[in-house]
């Protein structure tokens, strides 16, 4: 909404009215950039607006994209309303058909919100209502009753009027709600994108490791370091960073994942490098050069299930 509409609503106030009207407004700007949580805030947001209109009672719905129902976040005098038994579900499908609308509305009085709805205000109040959105994803809505007579809007151009300024307000409210990040209601997608989003910078991380680890392995392709004791520690060593870090060696033969030892064999007095992995027929042992060879390191697998 811009500066000349927002200027000539206030305007359009009652002089009489106008200061406290501001004064709400303001301390409703405000309220997205406070030090509270989800919580606090939608419960300091509705009283601010429900003093603003000079509601008689007023709610904050969240919509749940789990099951499709509408929880109450925060509420003020619903309880005096007496919206239970033949009046509940009702009033609750009034408040679902506001979710799928794109402006907030006014009803009057067991009315329906327009022509072609097949919903209608159970109550005798005049009821305000304002669809919440966030990313294009329906986040709640926002509730005010205004009493029969409203204190503020007693005509319909006044009324008309504070229908532009819930939808104004409402710009606030969805502000606070992403700057605390949605809460437990947030819309799965832009969830799940984040999530991958870390998923593939991890990944980068670990592509990176790997290189690293590898151009720093094979830089002692073809050492021999002297005896089977320094062989077998050099080899021990390499696979402790190789587990730190979720990897193995592929064998040079079958290119399993395998973990890179060193033993005494035959007439070898520094040992031969074997790569010890288990496949489809058991525990097996490829290799044997007598000098460390050339890796190339893949992901660990999972680890084996127990018989």
């Amino acid at each position: 909404m811009s500066t000349a509409i927002l200027n000539q609503l206030l305007h359009n106030i009652a002089p009489d009215e106008r200061a406290s009207f501001k004064g709400i407004y303001q301390r409703i700007k405000e309220l997205p950039s406070a030090s509270t949580d989800l919580q606090d805030f939608l419960d300091d947001y509705l009283d601010q607006i429900v003093q603003l209109y000079a509601a008689t009672a007023g709610a904050i719905w969240f919509y749940s994209p789990i099951d499709g129902q509408l929880v109450r976040k925060t509420q003020v005098g619903l309880e005096r309303l007496g919206l239970i038994g033949e009046y509940e579900l009702p009033h609750k499908q009034l408040v679902q058909h506001a979710l799928g609308c794109s402006r907030a509305y006014l009803v009057r009085p067991y009315s329906a919100p327009g022509d072609g709805a097949n919903v209608s205000n159970p109550t005798d109040s005049f009821l305000l209502l304002g669809p919440i959105e966030g990313q294009g994803e329906p986040i709640g809505v926002v509730e005010l009753f205004l009493g029969p007579t409203p204190l503020r809007g007693q005509t319909s151009g006044d009324r008309n009027r504070y229908v532009l300024w819930l939808d104004h307000l409402v710009e606030h409210l969805r502000q606070g709600i992403r700057l605390r990040y949605l809460g437990s209601s947030a819309p799965l997608q832009p969830a799940m994108v984040n999530l991958e989003a870390a998923r593939t910078e991890i990944g980068a991380y670990k592509d990176a490791i790997r290189k690293s680890l590898e151009i720093t392995l094979n830089s002692y392709a073809g050492w021999n370091f002297g005896s089977l004791q320094n062989n077998q520690t050099f080899a021990k060593s390499m696979h402790n960073l190789l587990d730190d870090n979720g990897l193995r060696v592929a064998c040079a033969e079958c290119g399993a994942p395998a973990i890179l030892r060193c033993q005494a064999a035959g007439n070898s007095k520094t040992g031969v490098f074997l790569y010890d992995h288990y496949l489809s027929t058991g525990r097996t042992f490829h290799g044997g050069p007598s000098t460390f060879p050339r890796v190339t390191l893949i992901a660990k697998p999972p680890r084996r299930k127990s018989k």
